[in-house]
């Protein structure tokens, strides 16, 4: 297995305290308003205690909202938001204000940077790494300020991730990657770890038309420990030392996806 990383039962080589917790996350991406409420209500009440959404996800407020009814106490989770790319550079510590703001909250666990800049196309790659440089900038002052427990990066590349950590004060604790059986990223997870840097699986279950839970080794796995491909799929992620996030508007696949820790996948799994 290529560099150790494909042999699940070794540790993640990351620091201890991570910023996220090893379980399953709530994904919100696909929801917003009275809909995004509710799901977020169901994925609190079936145990979820991270919560992933971003301003581009125009749900922040519903999460809110959901915490609020949850009645859970706030230190007991662990809330997630991003920004997006039309708010790198000057308008990144405002874009930053007005999430806590929609977000009803003082504070978030994690910021995360939502995408590496616009595409080239649009932006020149040096005006991109300028609006980088100037947003990672914001995020470390939300994060001196407290108003960012942590922060970290979402789809960046090992020549992000090696152009952030040139520059950056606070290294950045996350980078949160598509990730899952069709698309394992090998390479990218052992750089994310060999630099201390927590991987972080969206797309978990991969999207809906590559059909990868009608995959018949996941459906041979899945039979022989009485679970679903989608649990085969979460426990692997999680025995892979990666905390993945997961959108489910069905109550019960929410229940199902969480609940990933009554069986153990064997190395050839």
């Amino acid at each position: 297995s290529h560099g150790g990383m494909l042999s699940i039962c070794a540790p993640a080589a990351v620091a201890k305290e991570s910023a996220v917790p090893l379980a399953v996350g709530l994904g919100t991406c696909c929801a917003k308003g009275e809909p995004s409420v509710q799901q977020v209500l169901a994925g609190l009440k079936a145990g979820y205690r991270l919560i992933d959404s971003a301003s581009h996800y125009e749900n922040e407020e519903a999460v809110a909202s959901a915490v609020e009814q949850a009645e859970i106490p706030r230190g007991d989770i662990k809330l997630v938001t991003k920004v997006w790319f039309d708010d790198m550079g000057d308008r990144a510590e405002t874009a930053i204000r007005e999430s806590l703001a929609r977000l009803r909250s003082d504070y978030v666990d994690l910021l995360l940077v939502h995408f590496p800049g616009s595409i080239d196309a649009v932006q020149s790659p040096a005006a991109n790494r300028r609006r980088r440089e100037q947003t990672w900038r914001a995020l470390e002052s939300a994060h001196k300020s407290g108003a960012a427990r942590a922060i970290g990066v979402a789809n960046y590349t090992r020549r992000h991730l090696r152009e952030l950590l040139g520059y950056c004060e606070v290294p950045p604790a996350i980078n949160q990657i598509e990730i899952h059986p069709y698309f394992q990223q090998v390479d990218l997870v052992d750089y994310c770890l060999s630099k201390k840097v927590q991987p972080m699986a969206f797309s978990a279950l991969a999207h809906g038309e590559l059909r990868l839970l009608e995959n018949t080794v996941l459906q041979v796995i899945s039979r022989a420990h009485n679970v679903t491909a989608a649990q085969v799929v979460l426990r692997w992620h999680i025995q892979r030392g990666i905390p993945p996030v997961v959108f489910s508007a069905s109550t019960a696949r929410l229940r199902e996806n969480r609940n990933v820790s009554g069986f153990t996948l064997s190395e050839a799994e």
